[in-house]
């Protein structure tokens, strides 16, 4: 029975950590929330799994007690590190979901709210992971790789904001909605990540797409503006490397 109680102990010590590490790597490192009942199902085996561990220190450590304290302070530490992130954006869809009125039904349709609400409290982190989500449901829909880029220039990320601008482009169909996220895009190429020719580049793809758009002139002057200034700079970088002839 004691080898049997040990054995239990072993393997829910290995599934706790092996779960956690998995939550966190799809949270963090594909930008993905588990459903919101399989993290609560997930937290109550956690304090299960509390309930039979330190029971079992208990009785392994009974006559130990600093031991006993020690290993405590330790499960509640990695528990704390694996499944605090899971806690707060658990709590934070629940408060979100309570306070922000139901929308229609359509499972056609992207749910922003929860997002919106994330953004709304600051948490432009979580509110991105929201936004990634419903990018992967929805791939033909540009509004949430748009607003994926916005946040992320506010966490001050241009190269991953970028990537995701040229994404909303792509899947705008109106020259009228499509120019303020591809002036946006050149401001981020030309400003924060010094790349003018991706500038030039995304103004030459918008006159590509809406060559009769009424915006068109106004594109092609910012585009030539834009060459001319690429054209300086590259003059004024060979006349710095050449040589001087006494």
């Amino acid at each position: 029975m004691v080898l049997l109680s040990a054995f239990a102990s072993i393997l829910l010590l290995i599934a706790f950590f092996s779960w956690g590490v998995y939550s966190l790597r799809r949270r963090y490192w594909y930008h993905d929330e588990l459903p919101l009942s399989i993290e609560a199902l997930t937290l109550i085996l956690v304090l299960i799994f509390y309930a039979f561990e330190i029971s079992s220190a208990r009785y392994w450590l009974g006559d130990a007690p600093v031991r006993l304290m020690f290993a405590v302070l330790g499960l509640v530490v990695a528990g704390a590190a694996l499944y605090g992130p899971m806690v707060t954006s658990m709590a934070s869809r629940l408060i979100v979901d309570s306070l922000l009125p139901p929308e229609r039904d359509d499972p056609t349709e992207p749910r922003y709210g929860p997002a919106e609400g994330l953004e709304h409290q600051g948490d432009f982190e979580g509110a991105v992971r929201e936004y990634m989500v419903i990018a992967r449901i929805f791939p033909n829909k540009p509004t949430a790789p748009v607003r994926i880029g916005h946040l992320l220039m506010r966490l001050d990320r241009p190269a991953e904001a970028a990537e995701w601008f040229e994404r909303g482009v792509r899947l705008m169909d109106s020259a009228e909605k499509c120019l303020p996220i591809v002036n946006r895009l050149v401001e981020v190429y030309s400003g924060k990540m010094q790349r003018p020719a991706a500038a030039a580049a995304a103004l030459d793809g918008y006159l590509a797409r809406f060559p009769e758009s009424p915006y068109a002139e106004s594109v092609r002057q910012r585009l030539a503006r834009l060459q001319e200034k690429q054209a300086g700079e590259a003059g004024d970088d060979s006349s710095a490397g050449a040589p001087v002839l006494s």
